[in-house]
């Protein structure tokens, strides 16, 4: 039982985590296009890129590669 509640914990943080970079990424991406209109192209573009780390970090790192399988794991093992 204690083995299925760690493994529980540690997937939610995980997919908390997932779900905090997917949204910061997300919301990084729509203050760029803000400053992209407003003419401030070099901090648009920084913007831009780290929209586009935390959304890969988000969606692939750890969405794919962590919560995914643990999910499926997890699902196995109850």
């Amino acid at each position: 039982m204690k083995e299925l509640l760690a493994s529980v914990v540690e997937l939610l943080a995980y997919a908390v985590a997932a779900t905090g970079f997917t949204v910061a990424g997300v919301f990084a991406e729509l203050t760029s296009v803000d400053y992209l209109a407003a003419g401030n192209l070099k901090f648009a573009l920084w913007l831009s890129v780290m929209g586009a780390v935390a959304l890969y970090a988000g969606i692939v790192a750890l969405g794919v590669e962590e919560v995914i399988p643990r999910l499926r794991e997890t699902a196995d093992g109850a």
